[in-house]
C-alpha cells in the first residue's frame, strides 16, 4: 500500500537551521513525501478510464412514459411493421382503441401510472438485463472510443456525450434515443432478452449512432424514417463489423444508399453522400 505521511514541514521549518538532526529529519520527510507523490501519480495514470455507459433501472414514472408514448404512436409503429410490447391488460386495450380513434392524450397518463404501480411494475424485472449490459461495457467503451478517435477526419460532426445513460424498459418497440440528453431506452424482457439481437451492444451502439447523426445528417437532409435507419445501420455495419459480427442492416429505406456507402472509408464522407442522396 501507499506510505501515509503524518508530519509535513511547516513554513517556519525553513528558517535558519541550528540543529543538524533537524536537517536530517527534514530531508527524511521530504524524501518520503516525494515517494508518496510519485506513487499517487503512478496510481492515477494506471486507473481504468471511467465508463461512458451508465445503466439505469427505470422508475414507475419512466415505464408509464414508455407505455404512453407507445400507445400515442401505435398507428405509426404498426404501419412500420414494428413488434409492439405492452402490458396485457384490458385497460391497455381500451387506451389503444382511444389512440386509434384520436382521443388518446395526456389525461390518460394517470391511468397508465396507476395500473403499473398497483399490479404491473416490479424492480426485479430488470436484473438479468442489467447483468448482460454490464458484461458488454468494455466492448461498448471500445466502440465509443473508436468513434471518438475517427470522427475528426470525417466531413460531418458525430455528436457525442461524455456519458450515455441506458434506461431499460419492458415496453415499446426495441430502442429509442434522446439526441439532446444522451439517453438510450432499451427494450428488454424479464428473462433478459433483447429485440433483434442476443448481444445488447448491437442496439446500444445503434442508438448512439442515431444521436450522433441526428443534427448533422438526419435533420439537415430531412431523411425519411427508413433512410435514417439505413444510414445508421450501414455506419454501424461498416464501422464495427468485426466487433459486432451479429449486426445486420434492416430492410428499410432506399437501397440506393448502398451505392454511395459501400466501405469503411466512405464513413468519412457521409455528409457528401447524404447530400447526393437527398438531391438525386
Amino acid at each position: 500500500g501507499l506510505v501515509h505521511v503524518t508530519r509535513y514541514a511547516s513554513s517556519s521549518d525553513f528558517g535558519t537551521v541550528v540543529n543538524p538532526m533537524m536537517v536530517e529529519d527534514k530531508m527524511r520527510y521530504t524524501k518520503i513525501f516525494a515517494f508518496v507523490f510519485l506513487l499517487n501519480s503512478f496510481g492515477c495514470t494506471s486507473q481504468t478510464q471511467e465508463s461512458r455507459i451508465e445503466i439505469i433501472q427505470p422508475s414507475v414514472q419512466q415505464e408509464a412514459t414508455s407505455i404512453w408514448r407507445t400507445i400515442n404512436d401505435i398507428a405509426f409503429f404498426e404501419g412500420q411493421g414494428y413488434t409492439i410490447h405492452l402490458p396485457k391488460d384490458p385497460v391497455i386495450d381500451s387506451l389503444i382503441t382511444k389512440s386509434k380513434s384520436g382521443t388518446f392524450g395526456n389525461n390518460d397518463f394517470p391511468t397508465i401510472y396507476t395500473l403499473l404501480e398497483s399490479k404491473v411494475y416490479d424492480p426485479k424485472s430488470y436484473e438479468i438485463a442489467t447483468q448482460k449490459v454490464e458484461e458488454q461495457l468494455d466492448l461498448l467503451n471500445d466502440l465509443i472510443g473508436d468513434i471518438d478517435n475517427g470522427k475528426s477526419k470525417w466531413d460531418w460532426k458525430f455528436n457525442m456525450f461524455l456519458k450515455y445513460r441506458v434506461v431499460f424498459t419492458l415496453y415499446g418497440t426495441g430502442g429509442s434515443y434522446d439526441p439532446d440528453e444522451g439517453i438510450i431506452t432499451l427494450l428488454t424482457t424479464e428473462q433478459g432478452g433483447f429485440m433483434n439481437y442476443t448481444n445488447p451492444a448491437n442496439t446500444i451502439i445503434h442508438e448512439i449512432t442515431h444521436m450522433g447523426m441526428e443534427y448533422s445528417i438526419v435533420r439537415p437532409y430531412q431523411l425519411t424514417h427508413g433512410s435514417k435507419e439505413r444510414f445508421v445501420d450501414t455506419f454501424v455495419f461498416l464501422m464495427f463489423h468485426e466487433q459486432l459480427p451479429e449486426y445486420r442492416i434492416q430492410n428499410m429505406g432506399d437501397k440506393a444508399i448502398d451505392d454511395y456507402l459501400k466501405k469503411k472509408e466512405d464513413i468519412g464522407s457521409i455528409n457528401a453522400i447524404a447530400s447526393k442522396f437527398a438531391n438525386k
